[in-house]
């Protein structure tokens, strides 16, 4: 019997994941203190999540794409990305060194509703990367090595509540002044663009003209389009087809659904349809998107 059976584990270098990762997802809370460069083909993929994940990135530099925009990270910071939302890690240089926290629905919907009242809670959830100011680093040392230290002891039947109080003290005490560097949450004709990928976000599977969303927003097609594409560099009407290429590449790469399911799932009136509109986005067929 070699390790990997015996421990009932995947060894991605010096990653030990649990070898049924929805193992991970079911729990409240889950903590890892070691990502290094060599686990980037582990997250190589676009993935929604279905738990919310707090990375600290303690040095190095990355890119990640969340809900398909692209972000360049540079250590010290903090990357947080929501239940339900995208993420796909495109690079990161060899020095990275990053912890990371993966809080469930449930645990993750509970520290918000404490912190709801903070007055730069916008400023905290409009963007996904924080930069960390360099004399809370000890701060944040002494929040992952506690909460490691909490999480893994069994015998605690209130392990939970202390690690949610924690977090929850944590960001009253200290992290509070990280987000008041935030930027500042924009002009009306970036909150009309913020708002508009988060409906479609919400409602590309079942809508796919731009008229509908126009409409929802308050404001003209034209008007929409032309704010989208001056704040993102893309026009709304490719936003809406990048959601459902993704969300179809997700799909056919984290389940085992048939093409036929995936292209009901998604709304397409048949399977040939679904097939020619991915192969014209992607450059090749579901089928062997999926096999490579």
């Amino acid at each position: 019997m070699d390790n990997q059976e015996a421990t009932g584990k995947l060894d991605y270098g010096y990653m030990q994941l649990p070898m049924n990762v929805d193992e991970i997802l079911k729990r409240d809370f889950w903590i890892f203190d070691n990502f290094t460069a060599a686990m980037l083909p582990v997250f190589k993929d676009p993935v929604k999540l279905s738990a919310t994940i707090s990375i600290f990135v303690r040095r190095g530099k990355f890119k990640v794409v969340v809900n398909l925009i692209p972000y360049d990270c540079e250590g010290p910071a903090i990357v947080n990305i929501r239940n339900g939302e995208t993420m796909q890690v495109l690079e990161c240089t060899p020095d990275i060194r990053a912890s990371f926290i993966v809080m469930s629905k449930y645990f993750a919907e509970d520290i918000f509703l404490h912190i709801n009242d903070m007055q730069n809670l916008t400023a905290m959830t409009r963007r996904p990367v924080h930069v960390v100011p360099e004399d809370l680093l000890p701060k944040f040392d002494a929040l992952y090595e506690s909460l490691h230290h909490v999480s893994e002891d069994t015998a605690n039947p209130l392990a939970i509540k202390a690690l949610r109080h924690a977090v929850i003290a944590f960001y009253y005490r200290y992290a509070y002044r990280m987000f008041d560097l935030a930027e500042a949450p924009g002009d009306s004709a970036s909150r009309l663009s913020d708002r508009f990928i988060k409906l479609v976000k919400e409602r590309f599977r079942t809508e796919r003209f731009l008229e509908f969303y126009a409409e929802q927003l308050g404001v003209t097609p034209k008007h929409l389009s032309r704010t989208v594409k001056s704040q993102t560099g893309y026009t709304a009407a490719s936003w809406i087809e990048r959601f459902l290429i993704l969300e179809a590449k997700i799909l056919l790469k984290s389940t085992n659904l048939t093409v036929q399911q995936i292209s009901d799932s998604l709304n397409f009136p048949t399977q040939s349809f679904f097939g020619k509109y991915f192969k014209k986005n992607v450059g090749i067929s579901p089928k062997i998107y999926r096999n490579t």
